[in-house]
């Protein structure tokens, strides 16, 4: 319904012989910003989601990973208990990505959501102007370090030709505790 009326547009398309996988995205900024800040009303307050959009970037912005990690763990814990209540979302990774896209891409920094490469997909890739950050999530996995596949797929290879630092950030959530778990960073 979002695409047929306009909010989402095709980004890019994909057939492997057998099958068609299309990825939808916002076709700008005036209509990103009011969708991802209608659904931060469902997450937190106006007082919270002000408060913590401007602390999860302006750690982005200073490259400041300790700042990231604790307005990120502020996020997940302002989410109140009843969004988990009769379902099983908080076993699902997309779950989380979709949270912490809602509140970056409300922020107006650019993001790319499943960044394909020659080797994977990279879950989130933000790039601000110095700093490239990417973000690989996981859910009840400990034996699968996030950080690690980041690295072992070399996903740093494709932004290394912009020249700018470039940031690998491994995510673990729990879905017992409904927050993050593990934050792992390494610069490349």
């Amino acid at each position: 319904m979002l695409f047929q009326s306009g909010y989402l547009t095709i980004k890019e398309v994909f057939f492997d012989g057998t099958m068609t996988e299309y990825t939808l995205g916002f076709p700008n900024l005036g209509v990103s910003a009011p969708f991802t800040n209608s659904l931060l009303d469902i997450f937190a307050s106006p007082e919270q989601k002000s408060q913590l959009q401007t602390n999860i970037y302006l750690a982005l912005r200073s490259g400041d990973m300790e700042q990231f990690k604790t307005a990120l763990h502020a996020l997940f814990a302002a989410i109140q208990y009843h969004n988990y209540t009769n379902n099983d979302i908080a076993r699902y990774e997309g779950f989380y990505a979709s949270v912490i896209f809602a509140w970056l891409s409300s922020t107006g920094i650019q993001l790319i959501v499943e960044d394909c490469t020659n080797r994977g997909r990279i879950d989130m890739s933000v790039e601000m102007a110095d700093t490239i950050y990417l973000l690989e999530f996981k859910v009840d996995r400990p034996e699968e370090k996030a950080l690690v596949q980041i690295k072992v797929k070399d996903y740093s290879e494709k932004y290394k030709i912009k020249n700018k630092k470039i940031m690998l950030i491994g995510i673990g959530f729990s879905s017992e505790e409904k927050n993050i778990t593990e934050l792992v960073w390494e610069e490349t």
